[in-house]
């Protein structure tokens, strides 16, 4: 296997609280109020504890910010989804908020200006949204930005979700939401039998076969196959050469085009694999591949009951 560019793509201004130590206990309690503290990947952030214009240049964070009941007035909307530029998860949650201006549709660079233009009072975000330093330290200057609490580049969604609830002063709320998505896509899981078995998501391009993140998967209790490790997973490629390594029992395969689904299927290899000799093998859209790669509770509900993947995790 070889390195290469990840192949699958899918923040703060630090409010000090000035407190001077002759002010009264009251003004002191009053400013504490005011703010919440956010752990972030980029450490504690001071957030209004009662947001009313959040901008959100990441889908996943405004999925969960409106399942809370706090709308974003914004979200970088996604091109490729569509003319209003949401996933199919998104279109009641966050009607008609999408702007494809706040983010390049290309280089997934954000646009500061027109973020800025919105005025927002908080903004969210995920860690590969703001890894420009100079980036991060323009958007500080707009507004307090809120990243999980993470390393990772792309955290694990429950980590995505709990930032945003903790800004929004939703704890409670957003654990509930968590534990019911867990809870219903074990329960499909058990239900289904598929604890233990193994799964790889491919996106096959470039003459070669990349791994891409899939991690909730895990929650209907299958494991990962070869090559999805995290130090696999958006950065190794393997040649078609070595395609029966692709011998998890289901297989999820998001071709970019034409040229990529060919590049499968007239493989030689491809009939043997497990998979495909039992109807376990599927070609899945960018829908399927955001809900599972940039997951929300609101898109795995939607990978749960109406993606299709019950027809093949039944097989």
């Amino acid at each position: 296997m070889k390195k290469s560019v990840g192949a699958f793509v899918s923040v703060l201004v630090v409010g000090s609280l000035a407190l001077g130590g002759c002010g009264s206990s009251a003004a002191d309690e009053a400013d504490e109020s005011a703010t919440i503290t956010v752990p972030t990947g980029r450490g504690e952030v001071e957030v209004p504890k009662d947001a009313k214009r959040i901008v959100a240049i990441n889908a996943a964070a405004a999925d969960t910010a409106a399942a809370l009941g706090r709308k974003p007035v914004a979200v970088a909307g996604v091109v490729a989804t569509g003319s209003n530029g949401l996933y199919p998860w998104e279109q009641d949650l966050l009607g008609d908020v999408a702007d494809d201006s706040l983010v390049d549709g290309q280089s997934f660079a954000v646009n500061v200006e027109n973020v800025a233009d919105l005025e927002p009072d908080l903004i969210l975000a995920a860690p590969w949204n703001v890894t420009d330093d100079s980036v991060y330290k323009q958007l500080s200057a707009i507004a307090p930005i809120v990243t999980p609490d993470s390393d990772a580049a792309n955290p694990d969604w429950d980590d995505t979700a709990k930032a945003v609830g903790t800004a929004l002063g939703k704890d409670k709320e957003v654990d509930d939401l968590i534990d019911k998505t867990k809870h219903d896509l074990e329960s499909a899981g058990d239900e289904l039998g598929v604890t233990g078995k193994t799964y790889q998501l491919i996106s096959p391009q470039k003459g070669d076969i990349y791994f891409g993140n899939a991690k909730p998967l895990e929650l209907y209790g299958l494991k990962p196959g070869k090559h999805q490790t995290t130090d696999e997973v958006n950065n190794a490629a393997l040649s078609t050469e070595k395609m029966n390594e692709l011998d998890a029992d289901y297989l999820f395969i998001w071709p970019l085009d034409d040229d990529g689904k060919k590049l499968v299927e007239d493989n030689p290899a491809y009939e043997d694999l497990p998979s495909v000799k039992n109807d376990s093998a599927m070609f899945i859209d960018e829908n399927f591949a955001a809900a599972i790669n940039a997951a929300s509770p609101a898109s795995l509900e939607w990978l749960n009951t109406e993606s299709g993947i019950e027809d093949i995790l039944k097989k």
